[in-house]
């Protein structure tokens, strides 16, 4: 195979790098002897097992029992808007994401979006003092389940 380079732009370059230009137009390169081409596909790496430590389960599978009726609100506390915040006209709506334990109580608040960090710690400490009924399971127990919960904050 051989290559060809027209001398149109080069030969400025060539002249400001002290080089000459062959006078004719078109310049060829012959391919380089002494490259073998590739034949044949180089091998694929080998593939190397891991280890099999043993067959013994280190952590039980976690078995959820099914929820027959979902826990509901027995008593709450609306979140106090903070005066600061009122005050400044900020609001907005703050969502929070916990569990209702089998105690009734509100565990693990996490929240979920809000436009205040001071809405989300009205949010979480009215969350402290609400109760629930906790969630069923088919045979009567009370079983932890999720639940996630929106709260306005609208400037009035």
């Amino acid at each position: 195979m051989k290559f060809a380079f027209l001398r149109g732009g080069l030969g400025l370059c060539m002249a400001l790098a002290g080089c000459t230009v062959p006078p004719r137009e078109v310049v060829e390169i012959a391919e380089p002897v002494g490259v073998p081409s590739p034949s044949v596909a180089a091998p694929a790496p080998p593939m190397i097992d891991a280890p099999i430590i043993g067959t013994r389960r280190l952590d039980p599978p976690v078995v959820t029992p099914a929820v027959q009726t979902m826990a509901v609100i027995r008593q709450r506390r609306l979140p106090r808007y903070p005066a600061v915040l009122a005050e400044d006209g900020i609001g907005g709506q703050v969502i929070a994401v916990f569990h209702v334990g089998a105690e009734g109580k509100a565990e693990d608040v996490r929240i979920e979006r809000s436009p205040h960090p001071l809405l989300s710690k009205a949010v979480t400490d009215a969350l402290e003092e609400w109760r629930f009924d906790p969630a069923r399971s088919a045979d009567g127990r009370p079983v932890r389940t999720r639940m996630r919960l929106p709260f306005s904050f609208q400037v009035e």
